[in-house]
């Protein structure tokens, strides 16, 4: 066999990288904070307290079928707008509906199905709900 010359020669292509700038980053050095005066308390003051313990006990972590029934339809009907609704299993006495929660108020609740048919359901007829799914 014989040997082949090794001849070195100039790439046909050169591929450039740019030199890395270290980048300067801009920190914070100073931090001031004042101390707010307290708001005296009046009667719309405390009117507004009570309804912020109402707001703050509805974001309190708990599962869907730890929540009691009404919790589970207060959670429905206020729904973030970001997420897509979500389907359900509403169960009756005589019988269960599938779908999507539309309108929950203290006597009846409208749950519209897949194809988009509408249907009002009692609110004491209603035993449980159970969430199945994120609607596509």
């Amino acid at each position: 066999m014989r040997k082949q010359k090794v001849v070195e020669t100039e790439p046909l292509l050169y591929i450039v990288q740019p030199k890395a700038m270290r980048a300067a980053a801009h920190m914070q050095e100073t931090f001031t904070w004042t101390n707010r005066p307290q708001q005296k308390e009046t009667g719309d003051a405390a009117e507004q307290m009570e309804e912020g313990e109402e707001q703050r006990t509805f974001f309190v972590k708990k599962e869907f079928q730890a929540m009691t029934l009404d919790e589970q339809l207060a959670f429905l009907a206020r729904l973030p707008a970001h997420l897509p609704p979500l389907k359900c299993q509403f169960a009756t006495k005589e019988q269960s509906y599938e779908g999507v929660l539309k309108r929950c108020t203290a006597t009846e609740l409208t749950v519209a199905d897949e194809r988009g048919n509408e249907t009002a359901i009692g609110r004491a007829q209603l035993l449980s709900v159970t969430m199945i799914g994120f609607v596509p």
